[in-house]
């Protein structure tokens, strides 16, 4: 079956084919119901993988490290509060366990569909150039980034996070070799108080960044933005 796999790949495909499935349903011989039905196992998959769970498995770590630090960190440390209750996104509506044997099910009646052709299963990610294996081709995320002054001492970069754990940003300076690693972020916006590499110049900063899924870059760099820091 064409259907991926790996829960970042499939996450990404359910949704791809659950928007062209929307497009072609009435032509197949579908009804606005089976539509429906599979839009909402999209958004529970969406909710679970992109969501709930990397929301909770970032908690534990954060969890385990302040208790780390409380325990066993030095006297005279900082200590602080402990982290918050996670939150997520508001769930979708609940559907009945089985989705990745009611995507199998569906996958098939479309392809025995009198109207079915190469054209749409390309379109829809099970045959043909998007689809022929579990690890089949998904589309590669790649984030989104704006960068702008805060005025004197920081830069805010902006970022788009859409259904993953977070980004990881890089930043490029005059006079540095290469790209330096600034850390993952879990939440827009980054803001960058770095010293300039001269005391009291402004210096023009680029940054960049990838998705972070389950502690993993993945996808794209997004495009490089800059901005000018100014001390």
């Amino acid at each position: 079956m064409p259907i991926p796999r790996t829960d970042n790949e499939l996450m990404v495909w359910l949704n791809n084919f659950s928007t062209g499935f929307a497009a072609h349903a009435a032509a197949l011989g579908f009804t606005t119901a089976e539509v429906n039905a599979i839009n909402a196992d999209a958004a529970m998959v969406s909710f679970l993988i992109g969501d709930l769970v990397p929301t909770y498995k970032f908690a534990l770590k954060a969890c385990s490290t302040y208790k780390e630090r409380i325990i066993t960190g030095p006297l005279g440390s900082a200590g602080g509060p402990p982290p918050g209750t996670p939150t997520t996104a508001v769930a979708p509506a609940t559907v009945p366990p089985g989705i990745l044997a009611r995507l199998r099910t569906l996958v098939q009646r479309i392809q025995l569909a009198p109207a079915y052709t190469e054209e749409i299963g390309i379109a829809l990610g099970i045959t043909g150039a998007q689809g022929g294996g579990p690890s089949a081709p998904v589309s590669t995320p790649k984030p989104t980034l704006k960068a702008r002054s805060n005025g004197p001492g920081t830069l805010q970069v902006d970022f788009t996070k859409e259904r993953f754990n977070g980004v990881l940003v890089e930043s490029r300076r005059a006079g540095e070799e290469g790209w330096q690693q600034l850390g993952l972020v879990s939440y827009s916006p980054y803001l960058d108080g770095r010293p300039p590499l001269e005391t009291g110049k402004p210096e023009v900063r680029e940054f960049r960044a990838r998705y972070i899924l389950h502690d993993q870059a993945t996808g794209e760099w997004s495009d490089i933005v800059t901005a000018t820091f100014v001390p």
